[in-house]
């Protein structure tokens, strides 16, 4: 019966939303989104030919590996598409290119109950949600998703197989984790213990020095310790402590010889997977074997006496859709009703995981939609054609190659949070020990949503760009060896920030958790 009211909730829904557009004309909308390592090509993704077949949208997909060298160019040429999905819009970046260079519209005037009802509702129940989204200037300029607040930002999981072999319990402690590291590379000299890039693992390492964050780019992040905004590389008396041990383990082996080149790393890393030659990344997918995994516990050190994570940032999400100033304003109301689409957890859950058997109208190019199956502990368990059939290993490699536009929570409704769902879904379980190892250790951070006015974040910019390009540069040199650690080198790193005006860079971030943040 439950499976019935979803097909038939769906086929109104659909109908409702395909006959605004019967008499009109398929657009053209050309949209960029970050693809990650493991998500499959555009045009093999039935999340497109769906969006063409059901909403008369075509888009043209342009998938990038670094979100940020991207919008960098395009902002900088004016040559932009017209929608930014899942781009990871910062708040700084929503007010410097809508609100102070006219880049990005405002989407305010969109959101109301005749064209975004699920999004006016969900706004309308939870009243400082809009608040949150809305720039100094009144204008919203970017949308994401809604999510449960209890949960980690960032989970890092752990080869139990391995542990078991070496006779090793999952490491608590920065040196107990440096002794696995160790067994791990002497399973062999292809083995790369940690899997990922640049963004990836360091900063589990930062975590252990007492660094709260989450971010891919957690170098040049604002974080907290010891209760205060800080920038990893500012402090002066555990940065140095830090990139000894990254700089250890990229020379032992440890991280991948292609750690600083992103997209190789990530191709790798699948590899990695494939192969059984890596134990440690922050996520199961595409490993042999998930069930030989564990979830980490987040590590203690000399300079971390205890164990702690960033909390899922907020319930509130706003750095994935986005649309340009250049973007035909005639496609814009339909744009907005798409992605209204997006805020219906029923939808949420079909753009995620494709349609079931069931829905053979919407197929697109399946082999068969999901079964969803309840096993002996009342959860559900999905399989497909393409899974029987050896062509991809799990459902997360179905979806994550097959089916996805976008990977993970990014934007839409994220839960059920009127509860009223009738496609199956599983609720919130953990299946790799995240309840012992991580749950119990969740902390706030430095809040992601937080919109400067416009002097304020125009020079807050004017110092991030120097500061950033020299810090990634020179982290680079410490961590591989080009440029030894030592008195003298860390002194002069240290002072050339000073010269490109660090102090009044962290004062503008202080001054927002104490004064803006905290005061709310």
């Amino acid at each position: 019966m439950k499976k019935l009211l979803s097909i038939l909730l769906s086929l109104v829904l659909l109908s409702s939303l395909c006959a605004a557009f019967a008499e009109e004309d398929v657009i053209d909308v050309s949209i960029v989104v970050y693809q990650r390592s493991n998500q499959g090509n555009a045009d093999d993704i039935w999340w497109w030919d769906y969006c063409r077949e059901q909403f008369g949208i075509n888009f043209t997909v342009t998938q990038v590996t670094s979100a940020s060298d991207y919008k960098s160019i395009a902002f900088a040429s004016g040559d932009m598409p017209d929608v930014f999905y899942q781009m990871f819009m910062s708040s700084a970046q929503q007010v410097e290119f809508g609100e102070t260079s006219g880049l990005l519209i405002d989407l305010a005037p969109y959101i109301t109950p005749e064209i975004m009802p699920n999004l006016t509702r969900i706004l309308d129940s939870n009243p400082t949600y809009r608040a949150m989204l809305t720039a100094s200037n009144g204008a919203i300029y970017s949308l994401g998703s809604f999510n449960n607040a209890n949960n980690s930002c960032m989970t890092f999981y752990i080869n139990q197989k391995w542990l078991d072999e070496a006779g090793l319990e999952v490491p608590k402690t920065l040196d107990e984790f440096s002794e696995v590291m160790a067994a791990f590379k002497a399973r062999g000299e292809d083995v790369v213990p940690m899997a990922g890039d640049l963004g990836d693992s360091p900063r589990f390492i930062m975590n252990a020095f007492g660094f709260i964050t989450h971010a891919a780019a957690s170098l040049t992040t604002i974080a907290m310790r010891n209760g205060e905004p800080t920038f990893v590389y500012g402090d002066r008396e555990v940065f140095p402590e830090y990139l000894k041990v990254v700089h250890d383990y990229y020379e032992k082996g440890y991280f991948s010889p292609n750690l600083f080149a992103d997209q190789v790393a990530g191709d790798e890393t699948a590899a990695l997977k494939a192969n059984d030659l890596t134990g440690f990344s922050q996520n199961t997918s595409g490993v042999i074997n998930p069930d030989d995994w564990t979830s980490c516990y987040f590590l203690t050190s000399d300079w971390n006496p205890t164990s702690q994570v960033y909390r899922s940032y907020s319930a509130v999400n706003n750095q994935s859709f986005s649309i340009s100033a250049t973007c035909d304003p005639a496609k814009v109301e339909r744009l907005m009703k798409w992605l209204d689409w997006h805020f219906d957890y029923d939808n949420y859950i079909l753009m995620h995981y494709g349609p079931s058997a069931e829905e053979t109208d919407i197929l697109y190019g399946l082999e068969s939609g999901y079964t969803a199956t309840l096993n002996e502990e009342g959860r559900y368990e999905w399989t497909c054609a393409e899974i029987e059939n050896g062509t991809y290993n799990s459902f997360g490699d179905y979806q994550n190659l097959r089916v996805q536009g976008i990977i993970g929570g990014y934007l839409g409704l994220g839960y059920d949070m009127f509860e009223e769902a009738t496609r199956e879904y599983n609720p919130p379980v953990y299946n790799h020990d995240e309840e012992e190892h991580v749950l119990p250790y969740l902390v706030d951070g430095y809040p992601d949503l937080r919109f400067f006015d416009a002097e304020t974040n125009e020079r807050c910019n004017e110092l991030a760009t120097p500061i950033n390009t020299y810090v990634e540069e020179q982290y680079a040199l410490f961590v591989s060896g080009d440029l030894e650690i030592n008195d003298e080198n860390l002194e002069n790193f240290f002072n050339t920030l000073d010269g490109l005006g660090y102090e009044e860079y962290l004062q503008i971030y202080s001054d927002y958790y104490y004064n803006t943040y905290l005061a709310q």
